[in-house]
């Protein structure tokens, strides 16, 4: 009898685990480089910060010289450095041509951000 008052407590930690395996995965899936498309994302915020800093000197007149919706990433070639920060050489695409940079980024509360300098 003794073994039945058990099964409960069994089939409640194999709930648990299999409840907690996709928590894993999300979790572990989450390390690595940034894609291009989270790269993009990070571009354009900052495109679009600077779009406001423009406008705010400027009395609102005009919102600045960047279109956000113009740029396109092409290539992303991202290489693991310290402290949880990868340096990418970024190569975008917008009306008026093709450029590269290199970009430092990392993932901060779960999104992904410039870092100044390289780190």
């Amino acid at each position: 009898m003794r073994t039945d008052a058990h099964a409960p407590r069994r089939g409640a930690a194999a709930v648990c685990a299999a409840l907690a395996l996709p928590f894993l995965l999300v979790a572990c899936g989450q390390a690595g480089p940034p894609t291009k498309a989270e790269i993009l994302q990070v571009v354009r915020t900052a495109m679009q910060t600077e779009n406001q800093k423009t406008s705010d000197r400027t009395l609102g007149l005009f919102s600045g010289p960047y279109d956000p919706a113009d740029l396109a990433i092409s290539n992303a070639d991202c290489t693991a450095k310290d402290n949880g920060v990868y340096l990418c050489v970024v190569t975008a695409v917008t009306k008026g041509g093709t450029n590269t940079a290199n970009l430092a980024l990392k993932k901060v509360d779960g999104n992904w951000t410039l870092v100044q300098n390289g780190g």
